[in-house]
């Protein structure tokens, strides 16, 4: 896992730092999408996949606008189980179970929940903060649904 700087990004520089993880997310659950048999996870990861690629699109916009209108993520889905500290992820390659592919993306959004809410806290009375903010729930909701639908599929007898 990388470790962010303890800076306020510009707000470009911070866009740009915010697209190239939406992009880097969206390329695991397309691979997890090509990958994955059971029908709930396939389903789930198509889904996480296509809200990357709005949020990528969003923070485009956000270069020509002054305002960034993100979607409304919903519901909360509650608190992390925190999966991430007891499951190592390990690179993806073409032996990559469906259950590698899925503890992958289980660190992906930790990373990218923790990205935005460190952005989030460095850039407190700037406009970048509720973009930051926004996204980091977004991200959490990802998070908490990945940790369920690998409890249900991996961890039943728990």
């Amino acid at each position: 896992m990388e470790e962010f700087e303890e800076v306020c990004y510009t707000r470009e520089g911070a866009i740009q730092k915010a697209i190239e993880m939406e992009q880097q997310s969206f390329d695991v659950y397309r691979k997890a999408y090509e990958l994955v048999d059971d029908n709930r996870a396939k389903k789930l990861v198509k889904e996480l996949a296509l809200e990357e690629l709005e949020h990528k699109y969003t923070l485009e916009k956000a270069y020509l606008e002054e305002e960034v209108a993100l979607h409304d993520a919903g519901m909360d889905e509650g608190p992390s189980m925190n999966l991430t500290v007891l499951l190592q992820a390990k690179p993806l390659d073409v032996s990559s179970s469906a259950q590698d592919i899925m503890i992958y993306a289980i660190h992906e959004e930790k990373r990218s929940v923790d990205f935005y809410g460190k952005m989030a806290q460095q850039c407190v009375g700037a406009p970048m903060e509720v973009m930051f903010q926004r996204l980091q729930k977004d991200e959490s909701n990802h998070l908490a649904s990945l940790e369920e639908l690998y409890e249900n599929i991996y961890m039943p007898e728990m």
